[in-house]
C-alpha cells in the first residue's frame, strides 16, 4: 500500500502542510477515527470531540498543552473542518489555524486520507511553524495507516513521555542510543541496554526518529528528538492496541521516563 506522500501548498501566500496517504478501511471506518475522542487517540492525541457544525473539539499534547478548536464543516463521512485560535502576541491578536481532513473510497475497501493543515491566508509568515507541522502530521497519518492495517478496532492505551533538553546539552542521536539505528524499514529490531525493552518491526526511521510496529505489546512505538517552539526534546510514544494497554503504560512508563531524563541531562544512564 503506498505510503505518505508529504508536501506543501504555497499558493497565495497559504503556505499549508498537505499529507496524504491510503488506509484499508471504510469511510465510515475512518470517521470513527478523525471525528471521536476514542478514535483520534488511536492516531494522534487524546481528545474530545463535540459532533457537529459549531462543535468544539479538543486535542490533548501532553507537555506542550491542549489545543481547542471549532468545527467549521462537518459532512459524515468525508469531510471535517474546524479552526483553532492562537494567541500571538502583544498588540498582534490572534491567529486561526485550520485544518481540514478529506475522505474518499476508493475500490476494494480502501480510502484516501488527505489533510491539509495551517493558514487560509497571511500562511507564508510562518513558514517554520507548518513545515514542523507536516512533519507531525506524517507520523500521524503513517500511524492511521499501520493502526487500520494491523490493529483496527482495538482499544488504545497512549504512553507519552517527552524531556526537554538544556541547551548547554548536546541533543543525542536518539535512534543510537537506543540501539535501533542499525535497523530499516521492514527489519525486526531490538532496543539495547540500558535502553527499556521494546522489540519489532521497523516501520519508518531517519535521522531523528524511529517507528517500530510492536508485536508484544501489540502497538506503533516512536523514539525522536523533536524541535517545537525554540526548543528540543526527548520524545517516547507508543500507541498500546488491546487490552493489555493500560498495565504496560504503567510498568514501561517509569522506565522510559528515566531514560529520556538521563539522555536529556546528558548522564547517558
Amino acid at each position: 500500500m503506498t505510503d505518505i506522500r508529504a508536501s506543501v501548498d504555497d499558493e497565495d501566500g497559504r503556505y499549508r502542510a498537505v499529507v496524504e496517504t491510503d488506509v484499508p478501511g471504510t469511510p465510515e471506518q475512518v470517521w470513527e477515527l478523525i471525528a471521536t475522542g476514542p478514535g483520534l487517540e488511536t492516531w494522534f492525541v487524546p481528545g474530545e470531540v463535540d459532533p457537529g457544525p459549531g462543535g468544539r473539539i479538543v486535542t490533548y499534547h501532553g507537555s506542550y498543552g491542549s489545543s481547542e478548536g471549532t468545527i467549521t464543516a462537518w459532512d459524515p463521512p468525508r469531510r471535517l473542518v474546524f479552526d483553532e485560535p492562537e494567541e500571538i502576541g502583544p498588540d498582534r491578536g490572534t491567529r486561526t489555524w485550520n485544518t481540514e481532513i478529506l475522505v474518499e473510497a476508493r475500490s476494494g475497501d480502501t480510502c484516501v486520507v488527505r489533510l491539509t493543515s495551517g493558514f487560509l491566508v497571511g500562511g507564508d509568515e510562518w513558514r517554520d511553524d507548518v513545515d514542523q507541522t507536516l512533519g507531525g502530521w506524517t507520523a500521524a497519518l503513517r500511524t492511521m495507516r499501520l493502526y487500520l492495517t494491523h490493529f483496527a478496532g482495538l482499544p488504545v492505551t497512549t504512553l507519552l513521555v517527552q524531556q526537554e533538553v538544556p541547551g548547554s546539552v548536546e541533543v543525542p542521536d536518539v535512534v543510537e542510543v537506543a540501539g535501533l539505528r542499525t535497523g530499516k524499514v521492514g527489519d525486526e529490531v531490538a532496543t539495547a541496554a540500558p535502553a527499556p525493552a521494546l522489540s519489532g518491526v521497523v516501520e519508518q526511521v531517519d535521522d531523528r526518529s524511529v517507528t517500530v510496529r510492536t508485536h508484544e505489546p501489540p502497538g506503533i512505538a516512536e523514539v525522536a528528538s523533536m524541535r517545537y517552539g525554540g526548543t528540543t526534546s526527548i520524545m517516547f510514544r507508543w500507541y498500546l492496541y488491546g487490552d493489555r494497554g493500560p498495565a504496560v503504560r504503567e510498568q514501561a512508563g517509569a522506565a522510559w521516563s528515566a531514560w529520556a531524563s538521563a539522555h536529556a541531562n546528558g548522564t547517558r544512564a
